[in-house]
């Protein structure tokens, strides 16, 4: 007497599918695709990554003067203006929607 297992070739072939649609999104991302418009207005009190930092305290003119922002008052700006305690904590959420989009989770 036999124990018959199904379903296990449409699991392999949904982690197939998977794998490529992951390989596929891997390198860099562009900033406005990673906060794109509806990310932003469903978790910033702004429509777009580009008016969400034209209001902020920080004169951004070049990747250079991103980096050198000071993180805690970059935190600060975040927990006010968004439903994010942090910069780190929000681009986690944006990669993880980004990612889930992608590989049509």
């Amino acid at each position: 007497m036999g124990v018959k297992i199904s379903g296990f070739n449409n699991l392999n072939n949904f982690l197939d599918e998977l794998q490529k649609k992951a390989e596929s999104i891997s390198g860099e991302v562009k900033f406005d695709e990673l906060f794109n418009d509806s990310f932003m207005e469903n978790n910033t009190k702004f429509k777009t990554i580009d008016e969400f930092f034209e209001n902020s305290p920080f004169a951004i003119e070049t990747q250079d003067d991103f980096d050198d922002i000071d993180e805690s008052e970059l935190d600060q700006y975040v927990n006010e203006n968004t439903d994010f305690s942090s910069w780190e904590e929000m681009k986690k959420a944006a990669g993880t929607l980004y990612a889930k989009k992608k590989l049509g989770l």
